[in-house]
């Protein structure tokens, strides 16, 4: 990284079962003694980050705090009294905002703490965090209007740019793209992969168009010198997605909901639904997983055909409703975010697939306690339960939720998933089944329920 351009490290120790209080200050001593950049202390763990500020060498950087009071008494007191800077992720107890508004709220709050802990303006670097365009798509544009703002104000902004790609296709382009606009707008301290050549050619460039490389020297260097035309662009290999079955499975597929909704209910006057849930809708699903495991469609038209199908479901549940048939249901499946941790993207979209496939959900939501998670189990008699962990800080929580579950007198199978969990970490906490995406979740309800 150094070696390709990299003007800071960002050094993040957290993996399941490891000790990042021991570990954290002994990868500071070993990489300090070998590279001479500054480094980015990754931790959300107070106890980690003071032992490797103690052991630092120089002016660190601490990522990070956030506008959580919690986490700035925690973290502040250490940046001051080691003389650190500090990276403020603009979130709160609530999560990511949704709005540019609420972010630069949360910004302040962060401002005014750091001002109050005697941490100089210059020492702070606010991220207004970015989330992938495949599931949200409106909030690029608010990442960069929040961008804009606090740079606008002489605040320093910086960003973990790759996020925004996840889930599609071509993702260095998508990445290379939101860093420009990122920059533009005014962000100053972007977190990526410098061995990337499309990234390190896009910061390149940019230096030159904005002033701060002084007569394209360093361009000069890093490019291959050649002068003249572009390279050859590679057409995309047109996608053959939704070709398969019937018009309604067709239209499930490539997620035209409206239309879904209409073949469907043309269907429902002369067939039942339990015929046309596992005719059209389930074959229709289960092409569109095999699509997505295979790289032929990406996380949008995913989405896009659950929601098609969720339209035909509904057609079926007012079909029911009508005739006073019941409703179509594989299973019940409990779904939470586990104690501590506030994501919940990854576990929204496995609730939506899972729904899709014609299972009740019961969302409990993020930040819950194992006793809560428990207790519906107990009350529901559910069998399978899927919990979702995306920070290091929240293993622990994974683990004892499943320690619980599984101490009951008739204990669920339980699936787990996550960034931070491994296939190892959720064997050795007793998961039934590690999940990596939604579509390993559908795998696993349909072995716990049956076809």
């Amino acid at each position: 990284q150094v070696e390709a351009g990299a003007a800071i490290l960002d050094l993040n120790v957290g993996a399941p079962g490891i000790d990042e209080t021991a570990l954290l200050p002994e990868a500071v001593k070993r990489i300090q003694s070998v590279v001479d950049v500054p480094l980015q202390l990754d931790s959300s763990n107070p106890a980690a980050l003071e032992a490797a500020l103690r052991v630092y060498n120089g002016k660190p950087s601490v990522n990070s705090v956030s506008a959580e009071q919690e986490k700035l008494k925690a973290v502040l007191p250490l940046v001051k009294r080691y003389g650190a800077s500090v990276v403020g992720l603009a979130l709160d107890e609530e999560g990511i905002p949704k709005t540019a508004e609420k972010r630069l709220e949360n910004a302040d709050k962060i401002l005014q703490a750091c001002e109050q802990a005697g941490i100089a303006r210059e020492d702070v670097w606010i991220d207004c965090l970015s989330l992938t365009v495949s599931a949200q798509q409106e909030q690029a544009m608010e990442t960069l209007k929040a961008i804009r703002t606090l740079s606008d104000r002489g605040i320093q902004t910086t960003l973990g740019v790759s996020n925004i790609s996840f889930g599609l296709p071509d993702r260095g382009l998508l990445t290379a793209t939101f860093l420009t606009m990122a920059m533009t707008a005014g962000m100053r301290l972007p977190i990526v992969n410098v061995n990337n050549p499309q990234i390190r050619g896009t910061l390149d460039a940019f230096m030159v168009l904005n002033g701060q490389d002084a007569n394209a020297r360093v361009f000069i260097d890093s490019s291959p010198h050649e002068m003249g035309g572009n390279s050859p662009v590679t057409k995309p290999v047109k996608s053959d997605a939704g070709s398969n079955g019937t018009p309604l499975s067709q239209a499930i597929q490539k997620g035209l909901k409206d239309e879904a909704a209409a073949l469907a209910r043309d269907y429902l006057k002369t067939r039942d639904s339990l015929e046309l849930t596992e005719e059209e809708l389930i074959p229709a699903l289960d092409q569109v997983g095999k699509d997505y495991e295979t790289g032929v469609i990406f996380l949008p038209q995913l989405l896009q055909a659950a929601s098609a199908a969720q339209s035909v479901f509904e057609e079926i549940r007012t079909k029911n409703a009508q005739s006073g048939g019941s409703q179509v249901s594989r299973g019940t499946i409990v779904m939470a975010t586990v104690k501590g941790d506030i994501h919940d993207i990854g576990k929204n979209i496995a609730s939506t697939i899972l729904e899709t496939y014609g299972y009740q959900v019961l969302d409990l939501g993020r930040d819950v306690d194992p006793a809560v998670i428990v207790q519906t189990v107990k009350e529901k008699d559910i069998r399978l339960v899927g919990l979702s962990a995306l920070m290091t800080t929240t293993l622990p929580a994974m683990e004892e939720t499943v320690k619980q579950l599984k101490a009951l007198p008739n204990p669920p199978k339980v699936m787990v998933g996550g960034a931070v969990v491994t296939p190892e970490y959720a064997e050795s906490i007793g998961a039934d089944y590690y999940c990596a995406d939604a579509m390993a979740d559908c795998a696993a309800a349909r072995e716990v329920f049956g076809e």
